[in-house]
């Protein structure tokens, strides 16, 4: 994977007031390119101990490396990482269940991949992953963040542990269990 750009979070920034800090020192934004996959990965999120975990978002859908800190991709994991640190029992959780959903709120996003959810209108899939991601991360784990259509958020919520397992197999069944595309299609 080759490093193209990197977009750091600045606390003392207006644009990012509030946002928590990292257990690991961050909060920076990557973005690499393996082919035709662009991946945002976080750094600082893991403390390499206690909390293990950076964030990813594999896509297929092009992000310019000069206007990366405004993708969508970028947006999805910068919000990720304003909730994830204040998850308590992130690691057990993910480990009792493997799969997790988180919503996010996110405004302008697009009408066919928002669901009117006081929880948030974004759904996201988090996965444990062991791929070439964490080959990048020393001292850290590998979690995938897969974008969600409304109606896979919908049949999560409404099957819990078990909808998140069907789910994931979709995803699996369909090919790129890991990655996030604008034009990708529902599995349920």
């Amino acid at each position: 994977m080759e490093l193209l750009s990197k977009f750091e979070i600045e606390g003392l920034s207006p644009l990012h007031h509030g946002y928590p800090a990292w257990p690991g020192g961050g909060p920076w934004l990557h973005l690499y390119r393996s082919g035709a996959s662009w991946t945002v990965l976080t750094s600082g999120l893991s403390d390499g101990n206690e909390y293990p975990y950076e964030l990813f978002l594999d896509s297929a859908d092009e992000i310019e490396p000069d206007d990366f800190g405004s993708s969508w991709q970028a947006n999805l994991i910068y919000e990720t990482g304003r909730i994830i640190p204040n998850v308590p029992g992130l690691k057990e959780r993910l480990e009792e269940n493997k799969f997790l959903t988180l919503q996010v709120h996110m405004d302008g996003a697009p009408d066919e991949w928002s669901l009117p959810h006081e929880d948030g209108n974004i759904g996201l899939f988090l996965t444990p992953d062991d791929s070439s991601v964490s080959a990048l991360l020393p001292n850290g784990k590998a979690l995938n963040v897969k974008l969600m259509r409304p109606e896979e958020l919908v049949f999560c919520l409404e099957n819990g542990m078990e909808g998140r397992l069907q789910l994931a197999g979709h995803y699996k069944a369909q090919g790129g269990a890991l990655t996030s595309g604008m034009d990708r299609e529902s599995v349920v």
